[in-house]
């Protein structure tokens, strides 16, 4: 039996070490794992976004940020090489990839915000849907360039290359994206506007305070007059009594309801 012993034992480590080296190297966590879609989204500013970000779809997460970088446009926000002269501008192009394959809609969204407070910020996904809006109108679905990351291999471009390539087929939609803002930022923003308002809240605090401190009003003598904070207790005390007296008083009048609905009756009766 000791040999059937010791094979179950190794049997059981190796299958251990099996279940470990599977999830650390080959899973989707894994440096093996199978690579996904790339896909090119541009906004405006970059939110804090960066390499190794998150990407959601529809709150699920589904891939990561693989590249943030500027790009020159034109007017109309068509991409330029750096040294056009009709440059104006610049936008934020982040090339994400997803593990899976993402149908998008003409009522798609595209949008950086934070998953919490606390967290940091993600690619949120909302491919929309073919569902019909309140004027019964269905929305499309649209192409989006979105080569595999075997593809991308093979030609050895990137993604915003690969993009650039194939920016003369009109059959694909170049994915906008938006900011949902810093709530921190849009805190800050508001104090500011409301500098002087904010001020006056803080002396009324500090003034309130101060005549608490002070014993002034009947909140400063609750707190300070230790003779008030004592009648107080009494009166608490007292009232609990009272309370406890018209219970007792309440369940022996119960107890004598059934003598009384007799003595009534008998005196009915003659």
């Amino acid at each position: 039996m000791n040999w059937l012993q010791n094979f179950m034992v190794g049997l059981l480590f190796f299958g251990a070490l099996s279940l470990v080296g599977y999830f650390t190297i080959v899973s989707e966590s894994g440096p093996f794992a199978s690579r996904g879609r790339q896909m090119v989204l541009f906004f405006d500013n970059a939110e804090g976004i960066r390499e190794g970000s998150s990407v959601t779809v529809l709150g699920v997460p589904s891939g990561t940020v693989e590249k943030v970088e500027l790009v020159p446009v034109n007017a109309g926000n068509e991409i330029l090489e750096s040294d056009d002269p009709e440059r104006v501008g610049q936008r934020v192009a982040i090339t994400v990839e997803v593990k899976k394959d993402v149908v998008f809609y003409e009522n798609y969204r595209v949008a950086i915000k934070n998953e919490s407070i606390l967290s940091g910020k993600v690619v949120a996904i909302n491919p929309g849907s073919a569902l019909p809006d309140a004027g019964g109108q269905r929305a499309a679905e649209v192409n989006v360039l979105a080569p595999s990351v075997a593809e991308l291999s093979d030609t050895g471009q990137d993604a915003l290359d690969y993009m650039l390539a194939h920016r003369g087929d009109e059959q694909f939609v170049q994915l906008e994206g938006e900011t949902a803002g810093d709530p921190v930022a849009g805190i800050a923003e508001m104090i500011s506007e409301n500098r002087s308002n904010v001020k006056q809240t803080i002396e009324n605090v500090k003034e309130i305070t101060r005549k608490i401190n002070e014993g002034d009003g009947t909140l400063g003598q609750l707190v300070n007059n230790d003779e008030l904070h004592r009648n107080a207790n009494t009166l608490v005390t007292d009232a609990q009594t009272v309370v406890r007296e018209l219970r007792e008083s309440l369940e022996d009048t119960r107890e004598q309801a059934p003598v009384t609905s007799f003595m009534r009756a008998a005196l009915t009766a003659f």
